[in-house]
């Protein structure tokens, strides 16, 4: 595969974990926020008070219809030794989901860097030739171009992905999420 046609296939994959890490922190910031208003339900002092009325407001000003379902779904982080599995159950699923996608996102950072590598020192290479021309030391060619040596270049190392650990990482990570989801 050329580079310039994996650096675009990285890309994609690139943005779409960033909108996956989003959702993921907007999954467990809700979570945070649907269990500190469970937590100062019923509390009378000041803050804990002032505290479930913040959660209050964040909740009724979000009620609309796709993110209401969200909310009555989600569950609430445990704040009061609830046990341990139930914040399992809450920080894993994120967590997980927020390192594959890292993996993605650095993937396409270092190919991205070896491209413009690359692309630089063609063009020190082409600087170099046309110094030599000028002074009369070498006869260049003028067909090779910047593209056509970029275009042509292969990439040869797999993704992460596509590697045995890349592959054992997936397959644990998915049985993280299902055991969060399997543990009552």
């Amino acid at each position: 595969m050329k580079l310039k046609e994996k650096l675009k296939k990285t890309r994609r994959r690139s943005l779409l974990s960033y909108l996956v890490i989003f959702l993921a922190v907007v999954y467990f910031l809700m979570t945070v926020v649907k269990g500190l208003y469970l937590w100062t339900e019923g509390g009378n002092g000041g803050l804990a008070a002032s505290v479930n009325s913040a959660m209050s407001w964040v909740i009724t000003g979000t009620w609309i219809f796709p993110i209401s379902s969200l909310w009555q779904s989600i569950p609430a982080a445990p704040f009061e030794g609830q046990g341990v599995l139930e914040f399992y159950k809450i920080i894993i699923p994120p967590m997980v989901l927020i390192g594959i996608c890292t993996l993605f996102i650095s993937d396409h950072r270092a190919l991205r860097a070896k491209f413009y590598e690359l692309k630089s020192e063609i063009e020190k290479e082409i600087s170099l030739r046309e110094m030599r021309k000028e002074a009369g030391l070498e006869a260049a060619a003028e067909n090779a171009t910047v593209d056509v040596v970029i275009s042509n270049a292969t990439n040869n190392d797999p993704a992460w992905h596509d590697t045995w650990w890349g592959r054992v990482f997936i397959g644990v990570a998915i049985a993280l999420i299902v055991a969060a989801f399997g543990i009552k």
